[in-house]
């Protein structure tokens, strides 16, 4: 498949790649691995956004910039199967005859050589300095993923300390292009998790393909395992509830590991594909680690399973905590400075998914519109399954809300959606943790959060932000005109939340807890292995 789709691209002399997703990174890092770039003119995007120029050294043009190209380029869509034929629509009105879509066999076969690239190109090695040698287990390879930059950013702290890091990665995916930028080693090794799809439970051929993929997950622990004795690996930390390869390596090899659990995979539409081994397994940890009071109530362990809540720290862009009154610097723009004369500007930042919220604020802004007692503007910043998508979108038309609600997309610089926001939301009913919420709070934003989940332990209800019943859309309306009715209070909450935030979700913080985790893992690990050998010693 790969040899003839490189036939196929040799034929023509300029190359247009429609999409700078995901698939649109994987395919311009694959041609300039095979020396195809001569021929690449650039990436071609419907809407461009400002603080993307570029994507893997190539320029990113707006199509209908390029329908001069149309017939002499070749275009090839770099999408997800599901955007196929609304793009091919698209470029056939305007003219583009030369189309090739990038399949999802043959994106699985790129993935494949650029995995194999990069591991042959970049050995990963512990520097022989450290004195304790961690081994991350990443359930995914997204740079927007709250767990996954959680992660990175825990992991950069590490090795400022001089520990040694080393992050697995089991699939193709933007979250390296993070720990490149922070200097983390990382290696991949396919794999699956165990989150198994509750909808799909009854369907016996999909839970025997799924079976098969955790069989096939042998191979990544043997591989595991030889990295681990390669390394001297001191313990692993895997670093979600989803992913289990790294803990059944470490036990394989006799070294601790801790398990951080980052969400309630039920919560999610997913359960564990055989429940008593998962939680069993995850309960041999020498430490669980929870995000929140929620998470860690939710699993339901026994008494006997030591887990430790310990929050995770958000610390955003200084170009937002530059303003912060905290830091002694004059405050931000206070929110709904310029009400009424302007527009409300309100802003819900996450992936797009059903368990996010989002349709309940589409909804309440429904109201408020039909209510007509203020102007306002709702920004939806996020990504998620097209389908979904569309159907908000779809919503959004039969409440004729198009001219107060814009969707946003994807953003790898949120703090300038926050920056310019007077309202955040978070309206997802089972927060594991709820980084928006603290991203909102840091921001300055004036933050309305649903009363369940994690997120009630991030807000204090009239004193650090708002907090609705949730499931209602009236009340999440009566609530954002209660903000909107008394500026003063609202900026009084809003300053309150950021104080409040920057004191408490400090990296800092997280890193002397977490340290404190290892030191206590490997303490009773050295004093239990000290132990073991004065018995064989007597024996």
């Amino acid at each position: 498949m790969e040899k003839q789709f490189i036939k196929t691209l040799e034929k023509y002399e300029r190359i247009t790649l429609y999409g700078a997703g995901l698939v649109g990174e994987l395919t311009g890092e694959w041609m300039l691995s095979q020396g195809l770039q001569n021929k690449v003119m650039g990436y071609a995007v419907t809407k461009k956004r400002e603080e993307l120029d570029s994507l893997c050294g190539f320029p990113i043009y707006e199509i209908e910039d390029l329908k001069e190209e149309c017939q002499t380029s070749l275009v090839l869509v770099t999408t997800m199967p599901s955007l196929h034929e609304e793009i091919a629509k698209e470029l056939a009105r305007l003219g583009f005859s030369q189309v090739i879509f990038v399949t999802e066999p043959l994106y699985r076969t790129l993935c494949k050589r650029v995995i194999a690239d990069y591991n042959r190109q970049n050995p990963v090695a512990l520097s022989r300095d450290a004195k304790v040698r961690l081994l991350f287990l990443a359930s995914d390879n997204n740079k927007t993923s709250g767990a996954f930059l959680c992660m990175a950013e825990l992991c950069e702290a590490l090795q400022e300390k001089g520990l040694g890091v080393i992050v697995i990665l089991p699939h193709y995916g933007t979250g390296s292009v993070l720990l490149r930028e922070k200097k983390i080693p990382y290696t991949y090794i396919p794999s699956k998790d165990w989150g198994y799809e509750t909808e799909k439970k009854k369907d016996l051929w999909e839970r025997g393909k799924f079976f098969a993929g955790l069989l096939s997950n042998h191979r990544a622990k043997r591989r595991l395992k030889t990295l681990i004795k390669e390394q001297s690996v001191s313990l692993v930390h895997c670093n979600t509830t989803y992913t289990y390869i790294g803990a059944a390596a470490a036990r394989a090899c006799h070294i601790p590991y801790v398990w951080h659990l980052r969400e309630n995979i039920a919560n999610q539409g997913y359960e564990f594909f055989d429940e008593t081994w998962a939680l069993g397994l995850i309960g041999r940890a020498s430490q669980v680690i929870a995000v929140s009071e929620y998470i860690k109530d939710g699993i339901g362990f026994p008494e006997t399973v030591p887990v430790k809540v310990v929050y995770d720290p958000v610390e955003m862009d200084g170009k937002v905590l530059e303003c912060s009154p905290i830091l002694g610097r004059p405050a931000r723009q206070d929110i709904l400075r310029h009400f009424p004369q302007e527009a409300v500007k309100m802003l819900i930042v996450g992936a797009i998914a059903p368990f996010k919220g989002q349709r309940e604020l589409i909804e309440a802004c429904a109201i408020l519109k039909r209510e007509g007692t203020f102007a306002f503007h709702l920004e939806i910043v996020g990504k998620g399954e097209r389908e979904y998508e569309k159907e908000l979108e779809e919503l959004v038309l039969s409440y004729g809300l198009r001219d107060v609600i814009s969707f946003y997309g994807a953003s790898s610089h949120v703090y300038e959606r926050y920056a310019q926001a007077d309202l955040s939301f978070t309206c997802g009913g089972r927060e594991a943790y709820g980084r928006v919420t603290i991203e909102g709070q840091l921001s300055g934003c004036l933050v309305i959060g649903v009363n369940s989940g994690g997120t009630l332990e991030l807000i204090k209800d009239g004193e650090t932000g708002y907090l609705y019943e949730g499931g209602s859309p009236e009340a999440l309306a009566e609530r954002i005109k209660r903000a909107v009715r008394d500026p003063a209070e609202s900026q009084r909450i809003a300053r309150r939340g950021q104080e409040y935030a920057l004191r408490t979700y400090t990296k800092e913080r997280h890193l002397r807890e977490i340290l404190d985790i290892y030191e206590e893992v490997l303490e009773r690990e050295e004093k239990s292995l000290c132990t073991w050998k004065k018995r064989r010693k007597g024996r």
